[in-house]
């Protein structure tokens, strides 16, 4: 299970890398993505990424771009099926939300039926 910094950092590589064997990207790029919610360096970037590696989402591969360090990344199998997962997870608590309110709706009114009739 990916955690929140985890998880935007795949989504911008999902979204560049979708459409393509594999995409270039920049250090900075990823963390400008991530600026307004997330205050993270370069170490704790290269950790995120190194994580994403060891869960088999995807393959990177550190280059030199004119003295500036660059990622080559490509997706795995588990890396392209990243946004279904994550529409699946959406469907799966909007579908507990549901339930917990229509059990709650008919605990409510079982209780308002026993009350009529008991009259406590």
């Amino acid at each position: 299970m990916l955690n929140g910094k985890e998880k935007k950092v795949m989504q911008y590589l999902f979204t560049e890398c979708s459409g393509k064997k594999s995409a270039l990207i920049e250090p900075d790029d990823i963390l400008n993505f991530l600026q307004p919610k997330y205050e993270i360096n370069n170490i704790e970037l290269d950790q995120i990424l190194n994580g994403l590696v060891l869960e088999n989402y995807i393959d990177i591969v550190n280059s030199d771009k004119n003295g500036k360090l660059v990622y080559c990344v490509s997706l795995k199998s588990k890396g392209e099926g990243f946004e279904r997962e994550r529409k699946n997870a959406k469907k799966n608590l909007y579908l507990i939300l549901t339930r917990t309110v229509i059990l709650a709706c008919i605990s409510f009114a079982i209780t308002m039926i026993l009350k009529a009739i008991f009259k406590f």
